[in-house]
Order: structure tokens, then C-alpha cells, then sequence
């Protein structure tokens, strides 16, 4: 097991929970990360992009703890939980904007075909090398957490 991997032991070892998605299965898997990240990355409006990254930060413990349950005696590594909570939360913003309105329900409908399909086929539709295990749950839980960052629990105060 890898020491920087999300297990059922992490509150004991609190780093595991960012670490776990900086660590991933091999290159493969690190690249596919990688550009799922940056989509939402790039889309971001200029302005929503320091806000997207302080997001991420704080998204990252919190998704590893709502996996802890789903984690059970194996480990849990890889970012595409947290490129799911990319995907919601830029996917919303721009689907509130007039100007990318297409833009944001493109992504926030890829999320959906991906969820539905994991859900449809129980487990991972890609194909994926010898000791890459999908985790179906951090799709999920990432995506539920974009939108809970997405739709602030409290209205916003307009200054008149």
C-alpha cells in the first residue's frame, strides 16, 4: 500500500487526505487526471479561477473522508474525484452566465453521462491497466460536492 494513499486508517494520518490525490496508479492514470482537471481549469472564467483553486483545497479533505466509508480494507488514489468537483462547480458557473450558458450544460451533461453510465454498468466504463482500480463513489460524492460549493447553503446579500 502506498503510504500517501487514502485508507481506512487516514484520521489517524490526516495528510492522506490531500496526498491521496496527488498519488495515482501509474503514468496512465496521472495523465488522465491530468487533462480531466484541466478542462474545467481552463474553461473557468479569469475571475473564478483563484476561487476554483481555493475550492479544490478545501474540497479535497472533504471528499476524502466522504470515501473513507467506501474505502473499506483497499485504498483510494488518484484525483478524478476532484476533477468531478471541478467539473460541477465550473459547469454550474458557467451555465448561470449568459454568454456560456451551452458551455456549462455541455460539462454538467458529460458529468451526468459519466455518472449514469458508471451507475448503469456498476463500476468503471474505460479500460484500465492491470492494478487501476476505479472508484465509482469518488465520482459521485466529487460531483454532489461541486454543486453543495456551487449553491451556497445562504442567499447573498446585494448591496443596494
Amino acid at each position: 500500500m502506498d503510504p500517501l494513499a487514502l485508507t481506512a486508517g487516514a484520521l489517524r494520518e490526516p495528510w492522506r487526505l490531500w496526498t491521496c490525490h496527488l498519488v495515482h496508479f501509474g503514468w496512465g492514470h496521472a495523465l488522465a487526471n491530468a487533462f480531466a482537471l484541466s478542462v474545467p481549469l481552463l474553461l473557468a472564467h479569469r475571475q473564478d479561477r483563484p476561487r476554483l483553486l481555493g475550492m479544490a483545497l478545501l474540497a479535497a479533505p472533504l471528499l476524502s473522508l466522504l470515501l473513507l466509508g467506501t474505502v473499506g480494507l483497499g485504498q483510494y488514489c488518484g484525483a478524478s474525484g476532484l476533477a468531478c468537483v471541478l467539473w460541477a462547480w465550473v459547469g454550474i458557473r458557467l451555465a448561470c452566465r449568459r454568454e456560456s450558458t451551452f458551455i456549462g450544460f455541455l460539462m454538467l451533461g458529460g458529468l451526468l453521462l459519466k455518472l449514469g453510465a458508471e451507475a448503469a454498468l456498476v463500476g468503471s466504463f474505460l479500460i484500465r491497466p492491470e492494478g487501476w482500480q476505479a472508484l465509482p463513489a469518488a465520482h459521485l460524492w466529487g460531483s454532489l460536492l461541486g454543486l453543495a460549493f456551487a449553491f451556497p447553503v445562504w442567499p447573498r446579500v446585494s448591496q443596494a
